[in-house]
């Protein structure tokens, strides 16, 4: 019976593998018009932030009062206005946004390459440590290069859109080619 379920995955990959390749290429088109307009794609992200955090604003006000009761409801509620008001101001004022969002990630990227170099230390007894240590000098020095660029705020957050939409494509022109060259259509096949 678990070969009939297995057929039927594969008949259905091999079913969609045109619509696998025909979005892996318009993805990766996407990711190259994104990379030649970074300030675009800049405040694409800047926009999305703005929706997701009305979103999610609308959310907890109204699990506050469909969900829960007493005074975790109104905790609950002014998370909610927050979250409203700072997706308000990612659309009233999205290059400030940009500069808050560019300098928070920044303050990450270092804050964690600064734990993976120390993580290497401790892990300096195993094999393969020194890519935990390569790993954090490099996020370490994303995070520096971001906070001393003063232009960083106008093309970080889109090539970091360009990158993930480029590498989804890619992805997806894998997968078509995996199915076309390396899955068989049935268990009969293999």
């Amino acid at each position: 019976m678990r070969t009939v379920g297995n057929d039927l995955v594969r008949h259905q990959l091999h079913e969609n593998r045109k619509w696998y390749l025909g979005l892996g290429i318009l993805l990766i088109v996407f990711a190259l018009v994104l990379f030649g307009s970074l300030a675009f794609a800049t405040l694409s992200v800047v926009f999305l932030f703005g929706v997701l955090m009305m979103v999610g604003g609308i959310a907890h006000i109204i699990a506050a009062f469909k969900i829960f009761e007493g005074g975790y409801r109104w905790l609950l509620v002014i998370f909610g206005i927050l979250y409203c008001v700072a997706g308000y101001y990612a659309f009233k004022t999205p290059v400030q946004t940009a500069v808050v969002l560019t300098h928070l990630l920044g303050i990450l990227l270092v804050i964690a390459g600064i734990i993976r170099i120390l993580s290497s230390a401790i892990f300096r007894v195993y094999q393969g440590w020194g890519w935990t240590l390569f790993s954090g000098i490099l996020t370490l020095a994303t995070g520096i290069l971001i906070l001393v660029t003063p232009d960083a705020p106008f093309w970080v957050l889109g090539m970091f859109l360009a990158i993930d939409i480029l590498f989804q494509g890619i992805n997806y022109l894998s997968l078509a080619s995996y199915i076309k060259y390396q899955l068989p259509k049935s268990s009969a096949d293999v």
